[in-house]
This record gives structure tokens, sequence and C-alpha cells, in this order.
């Protein structure tokens, strides 16, 4: 402790010195620094400039060329009209508009004739081009005018021009007018002969001053003045006294070009403040260092003890994970013996039919039982994992409560449990996700159904509540039972994962502590809540709300199907390609029980080089596993598809995997399947998919 005391004045001395040294280095680096951003600035600020000043004169003359084509729709005969012509002035941006006529004269509205036949805009209008030209002293006004002319024809003729004036002091001195952190830019405007056109330092351009002559002096000795004269390219001309200099850059539609100077005062202000922030910073460092390195020794503590805190819950999860495989294992193993057992006396009593139909169901409620373990463990990981998308259908209240109720009623009354339901909804069509929507329900009612002794009664009653939001139907269902009830210290922990009040051992009932996990997520992932009120020895209530949109009776009627026709498959021939022996042997045997011919492939490699032997039309379809040796059914689907005969590479392949996730259905699809099944293989689902395909 001594020891680490003694470092901590040694470390602050150490880095004050550092500090002092750090700001004599950014003191010197930090003009430097500055000067080329300033540099980059101005070059942005010009360029912006360049693009208005472009921009501006680019507009000029569109408008003039727009309104002598209206000039020339216009006039009724070749002479000019004095009406027509105050009406285009009154529609244009220029401070006064003029048309020279053939022999060169200037007619405005005022009656008033001048003499343009010398003029350069004069005589390139009626060359029939359009343009800007620059004059310096004008006759009329002795100002700086930009003229922007364009010719007039009439029927094809050229009779002359139109030209449009405006003062150079009224628009370019506003454009070039910019202010740079508080202070004023110089910025001229010259021709291709460096003669200013306009400035924002009020420079009397009548006498056609060049930029030469005002920044002549301020150059520096050794640099190339030509930047003032062409534009060829951007560059910056160094001057004396200014860190960031002039920057050249020409207009993107002319041969004129700006010149624009970063104010000297903005550099020395940026300079002075970025040294004070410098030092201050320095200073600052210094002060909280000494406060910092005062708490390392408690923050290390900290860290120690919270390092002991985490050390402690790690050891607290790994023991859960632990707690949840040793339940899962009895979980997974009760049903396993289950089928284990009642096929050892299956083969026994095999002459009587009566017990072996009774060891084929219970070996069926085992298998079942088996499979919703491994569901609920398979969904509460998609749930987790932000996997879940919510696929709406429309459906009816009564289709809703009755596709989630009609898979217990037959087992609560085996158990001699009542079982009441009830529906009154003001909005009976809503659209929702039917398959999460029954999950939900039948979490809930296995629940009541597994903790409700027999004699028991369950209830479920689905109502309609005030909309809290305008199209949507807001259903509440609430689920009741006499049973067991819940512990009261056991409800905070109701909805944790793999969380429950007596485990299979002690209770007998089977369950893997994830059905009220995984209602919360669910109805939580809808945008709903869920309640739940219990008392031990008396019952529970759960109250789910969940939104849903609402729906037409048309929606609901025409999503159903109709009768279906038995399908008959016999001559049908089909490829399977499985890797696993006993489920090859299963899918053989059910697919000839519905009358098709099947030739197995024992992996994708194999079933690849089926299809490339076999004739055309040989097979009508493909059931293809996805995890298998050699090539997988992705890759031997993406194979076939691209086949070169167009009837082997368009033949029906569907997959048949354990991969039952969203993202393998969509795995499939992409690798060019046609429909996706799950294992383990539901019977009927089978012969209506293939059904549907062939």
């Amino acid at each position: 402790m001594k020891k680490k005391t003694n470092i901590l004045p040694a470390l602050t001395i150490a880095v004050a010195a550092l500090a002092v040294l750090s700001v004599v280095v950014f003191s010197l680096e930090n003009q430097k620094n500055i000067s080329n951003n300033n540099r980059e600035y101005l070059l942005d600020n010009t360029s912006q400039m360049a693009v208005l000043v472009d921009d501006a004169l680019m507009h000029g003359l569109t408008n003039i060329q727009v309104l002598s084509n209206l000039w020339g729709e216009l006039l009724t005969s070749p002479e000019g009209d004095v009406a027509v012509l105050q009406r285009i002035i009154d529609d244009s941006i220029f401070d006064f508009i003029e048309f020279a006529d053939k022999e060169g004269r200037n007619h405005n509205t005022t009656g008033s004739i001048s003499e343009a036949r010398d003029r350069q805009y004069y005589l390139d209008a009626m060359r029939g081009n359009s343009g800007i030209e620059l004059i310096f002293n004008s006759r009329a006004t002795n100002e700086t005018l930009l003229v922007f002319y364009s010719p007039v024809c009439y029927r094809g003729e050229i009779i002359g021009s139109l030209i449009g004036t405006y003062k150079e002091k009224n628009q370019l001195d506003k454009l070039l007018t910019m202010d740079v952190f508080g202070y004023r830019a110089e910025a001229y405007l010259c021709d291709g002969d460096g003669f200013i056109i306009a400035s924002s330092q009020g420079i009397d351009t009548t006498a056609q001053v060049s930029i030469q002559t005002v920044l002549g002096p301020r150059i520096q000795k050794s640099a190339d003045t030509s930047g003032f004269v062409y534009k060829d390219e951007t560059t910056f001309i160094p001057l004396e006294g200014n860190e960031t200099g002039a920057c050249v850059m020409g207009l993107g539609n002319s041969d004129w070009y700006i010149v624009q100077i970063f104010p000297e005062q903005a550099n020395e202000m940026m300079v002075s403040n970025a040294n004070r922030i410098g030092i201050a910073l320095a200073v600052f460092l210094v002060v909280i260092l000494v406060f910092l390195l005062a708490l390392t020794y408690l923050i290390l503590n900290r860290s120690r003890l919270e390092t002991q805190k985490a050390l402690v819950k790690a050891e607290a999860a790994s023991k859960a994970k632990t707690d949840f495989l040793f339940s899962m294992s009895h979980d997974i193993r009760t049903p396993m013996n289950a089928i284990k057992g009642f096929l050892c006396l299956l083969d026994e009593w095999q002459e009587e039919p009566d017990r072996r139909k009774e060891y084929i169901r219970k070996m069926e409620d085992s298998s079942e039982l088996l499979l919703s373990i491994i569901n609920n463990v398979l969904e509460m990981s998609q749930i987790e994992g932000e996997k879940t998308v919510l696929e709406e259908t429309a459906w009816s209240a009564e289709q809703m409560m009755e596709s989630a109720c009609s898979l217990l009623v037959s087992q609560m009354q085996a158990k001699n449990v009542t079982f009441e339901k009830m529906v009154e909804v003001q909005h009976p069509f809503v659209w929702c996700d039917m398959t999460k929507v029954r999950e939900i329900y039948l979490n809930i009612l296995n629940n009541a159904y597994k903790f409700t002794p027999d004699g028991g009664k369950v209830s479920v009653r689905l109502t309609e509540i005030l909309p809290g939001k305008e199209g949507y139907a807001f259903y509440k269902t609430e689920i009741q039972d006499n049973g067991i009830g819940i512990a009261e210290e056991f409800m905070p922990h109701l909805f944790e994962p793999f969380s429950r009040e007596h485990d299979t051992t002690h209770s007998k009932i089977a369950g893997t502590g994830l059905g009220m996990a995984i209602v919360k997520r669910l109805t939580e992932r809808m945008g709903g809540t869920v309640e739940v009120e219990s008392e031990a020895g008396k019952g529970t209530k759960v109250t789910v709300i969940i939104p849903h949109r609402i729906a037409s009776e048309t929606d609901v009627c025409g999503g159903k199907a109709g009768e279906r026709t038995p399908a008959d498959f016999s001559g049908k021939r089909i490829l399977l390609a499985e890797d696993n022996d006993l489920n090859a042997e299963i899918a053989t045997e059910v697919l000839s029980e519905m009358g098709f011919q099947v030739e197995w492939a024992q992996d994708g490699d194999i079933c690849v080089a089926m299809m490339e032997r076999a004739g055309k039309g040989y097979y009508d379809l493909i059931l293809m596993d996805i995890q298998m040796p050699n090539m997988n059914g992705y890759q031997a689907a993406e194979a076939i598809r691209k086949m070169e005969d167009p009837s082997k590479a368009g033949i029906p392949i569907v997959a048949m995997t354990a991969n039952a996730f969203r993202q393998d259905k969509e795995n499939a699809f992409a690798a060019g399947m046609n429909a996706h099944l799950a294992k383990p293989i539901d019977v009927s689902k089978l012969r209506e998919t293939l059904a549907d395909i062939l």
C-alpha cells in the first residue's frame, strides 16, 4: 500500500511535465494545421461561390433565350412592337430590356433609340448565337453592365436580337459577399483578361481595373502570379502576411473566374482560440489527474469486488444450466422410456388388437409430448434470438378460439374437467398470426388442463375492450381454472425461462418451464400484455390483451380453400434424397402407401447423378433432405436447377428436413426448392403438399 501511495505523486509530476510539453508542441503545430484546414475551407467556400455566380449567369442567359423566343412568337410583323416588349419586360428578371433591329438600332419601351451595330453582342446575335457580354462603360448609364443577348426570329428569319441587362452591383456583388467566421472575405469576379467585373470591396469597375493591379503588391515575391489571369485549374496564390492566401477558381460555363481571400483576422482569431483551448485543456488534465489517480486504488478495489460478484453470478448461471439439463434430461427420457416400453409390449402382444391399438395410441401421446418439449425449446431460442416474424392472415374470433381449444377439449373430457368458452366481440374479423396466437392460448390452456384435478373447471372468455388505436380491435382473453394455483413466492419467477414451481419428479406433470415465458414474449411481440392472478389451492386466472388489425368477412372467406379431392398418385415416381437409412425406410413406406414409386439416393451427390442419368420426365418430384454428406440439399437443388435439360432443371423439389426455422425455409426457397416440410413429417400435410405440386 505504501509503495502504491508513493507512486501517485511521481505519476502526477510526470503527467504535468508531459502536459506542459504538449502545450508547446501543440502551439507550434497549431498554426500550421489551422492554416491547412482554412485552405480547405476556403476552397469549399470559393467552390460554392463559383457555383452561385455561374448559376446566376446561366439563369440570366436562359431567361433571355426564353423571352426572345416568346417575342418572336408574339410578333405580327418583322417590326418590333413596343407594347409586346413592355409585356415581356414585366415578366423578366432584368433591370431593362431592349430590342436591336436588323439595322443595329436599340429600341426600348420609352421610345429611345441607340446604336448597337458596333457592339459584339449584336453581331454575335445576328449570327444566331446567344451569350453574355460585359460592357464596362455603358453609353446609356456610364456603368458596368452585364448584357444577356439572344436572336429573335420571325418566320424562320433573324430580325434582330433581344438584350437583357442588369447592373453588376445589384446582382453579382451580393453573390460575392460572404462572411468567414464573422469576418468579411475579399472576393473578386474577373473576366478572361483579368479585369475585375464585380467585387465585395466596392471597386469602381468602369475604370477596367485588373486583379493584378489590386493584389499584385500583396503577393509573395517568390510566387507565380499567372494564376490570376488563367482559369485552367484551381490554384492558391500566397500573400504576404496571410497564412491561407488567395484561392483562384474558374466558372464552369465561361472563361471568367473568382478570386477569394481568407480573412487574416479570422486566421489569427482561430489560432489564438485554439492555443487558449490547448492550454486550458492541459491545465484541466493536470487538475483532474490528481483526482483520478487518487481514485485508482478505490476503483481497483471496487473492480475486484465486482469481479467476485460476477463470478458468483456466473456460477449461479452455470448451476441453473446444469439444473435445466438434469430436468430436461428427465423430461425427455420420460416419453422416450414410454415409447420404448410400449414398443416392447407391442411386440409381446401382437395377437391382441385391442392392446395393440392402446399401446400405439400411448406411443403417439408420448411422441407428441416429446415433440412439444423440443418445439418449446426451439421456439424460446427463436424468440430470444429476435428471429420471430409475424405472418398475419384474416381470421374470425370464433375460428381463433376453436382452433386453440379444439386440441384440448377431448383431453379435458377424458379427465372429467368441465370446459366452457365464450366469445363476445364487436369486431369478429381480424388479422393475426394464427400460429403464434394459437401457441399463446395452447400454452395457457395446457397449464390449466395439467394443473386442474379431475372434476375441475376451465373457462375461456374472449371479449373486446375499448380500442386504444384506430383501426384495431383489442381482444381480451381470460383463461381461468380452479386448479392447484401458484404459490405467492413463485409468482415473480413465472415468466422466467425453464422455471417451474415443481419439477416433473415431484409434480408428476411433464413440462419444460418454457410455456409462460413463450406466452409473455409472443404477446409482447404482438404489442400486447399478459397478467396472471393466482392463489395456491384456489386456481389461476391469466388475462391476455392483444391488438389486432380489423379485417372484413370478405378477407376471411376469400382465403378459404374449397373441398379437396383425394389425390391419385398412381404411376408417379419420386426420387428420395435421404442419408439416414431408417428415415428413408419410413418415408418409402409412407409414399408407397400413397401410390408413389420411390427411388432412394443416399446423399445429394448421388441424387444429382441419378437425375443426370434419368430420361426426360422419368421422375415427377424430388424429396430432398438438407443435411447430407458429400453434397447437402441446398447444393444438390442448385445443381439440378442448372441442368441443361429444361424438364430436369424444372422438376419440383420439396425440402423434407429437420431444419425447421423460418431461415431454413428461406434458404430452401433461395436454393430453388418449391416447398418445405419439417420433420417429423405430418403425413396429411405431406399428402396435401404433394397434391398441390403434382
